[in-house]
């Protein structure tokens, strides 16, 4: 088993970019002006190691911030290889089936929208895994500590390199490893959930009820598909299988940044009661949303209380917004 643990650093704009992909409307997040990985077997011993500094198309004006933050200069960036032929070389050097992994879930947008815009092939790769979340399965969170990288090797008592920055991408692929070197890598790896499993989970967390007749949807491009869809939004009883009715006003709640509920009731019998219709979005690779959808039974009247009451609130909020309208 090989890994290829990698990190980007990107630069931002001083406006936003914005492009179309498959008719969808996307804002790019960074273009890479570094790339840093190493090949790790399945005990995080380094095989070999990856680096290019590279030269940006869109943004090639260095952000005061990026730089900053990275010590680069604009005179290293225009020094860069160009971003297209540094894409094609990372790919060649890790292979069309690898498996990734990064600290956090940040560089994979990234590295997915650059593919895109250069006219490569931006389902590569297929496989990536969250470095974060194995380690915090060997090591639980306490109140008070951080997940950056730079505090987490701190915590472990990792040697720093006088040679060796944070926010250097190889640098940073490489302190990446030696954490990755505490934990149980390969035992992790086998067991780490995919893309619906994630979630899966994370549409019934923090819960009253376990969710039902849960459903998933990958790749779709319309972020309001959840609400706009018949595909998605049909859904039956989990008691009878009759469809159920949803909230007869077009009311969605919103529960943390991607997560969408509306009341629903079964259309043949009232003793079946009143479900929460409930989704959770992700958009992993930068480029198409995931969908999840489950039911959750309502048993709580304070939650159904709670419901009436956001609903009423967003309902009078949409009225002010409409009076405040100019009249055509």
């Amino acid at each position: 088993m090989e890994l290829i643990i990698y990190d980007l650093e990107w630069n931002i704009g001083y406006k936003p970019y914005v492009f179309r992909y498959h008719g969808a409307e996307l804002t790019l997040r960074g273009e890479i002006i570094q790339i840093g990985a190493v090949r790790v077997d399945g005990n995080a011993r380094v095989l070999d190691t990856f680096f290019l500094q590279l030269r940006p198309r869109i943004f090639r004006r260095l952000q005061h911030h990026i730089a900053k933050v990275t010590g680069l200069s604009q005179g290293d960036l225009d020094a860069g290889l160009p971003l297209r032929e540094g894409l094609e070389r990372f790919r060649q050097w890790a292979g069309p089936d690898a498996v990734f992994g990064e600290w956090g879930m940040d560089d994979m947008p990234v590295l997915k929208q650059n593919l895109y815009l250069c006219g490569l092939d931006e389902s590569w790769p297929q496989r990536w895994v969250d470095l974060q979340r194995l380690f915090l399965q060997s090591f639980p969170r306490k109140e008070g500590e951080g997940l950056a990288l730079e505090s987490v090797v701190e915590r472990l008592g990792i040697p720093l390199e006088a040679d060796r920055a944070f926010h250097n991408a190889l640098d940073d692929a490489l302190y990446t490893a030696r954490v990755c070197a505490r934990l149980p890598l390969a035992e992790g790896l086998a067991a780490y959930p995919d893309q619906r499993a994630q979630l899966t989970e994370a549409l019934g967390a923090g819960l009253a009820a376990p969710v039902r007749d849960v459903h998933f949807w990958p790749g779709r491009l319309d972020h309001d598909d959840y609400k706009n869809d018949p595909e998605l939004t049909a859904a039956a009883c989990p008691e009878c299988g009759a469809p159920l009715a949803l909230d007869a006003d077009g009311v969605w709640l919103k529960r943390g940044n991607t997560g969408y509920y509306t009341l629903a009731a079964c259309t043949a019998d009232s003793a079946h009661g009143q479900w929460f219709l409930r989704f959770k979005l992700a958009r992993p690779d930068g480029l198409h949303w995931n969908f999840a959808r489950g039911l959750e039974p309502v048993t709580d009247r304070e939650a159904l209380a709670r419901w009436h009451k956001q609903k009423k609130a967003q309902l009078a909020r949409l009225r002010k917004l409409r009076e405040k309208q100019p009249e055509e």
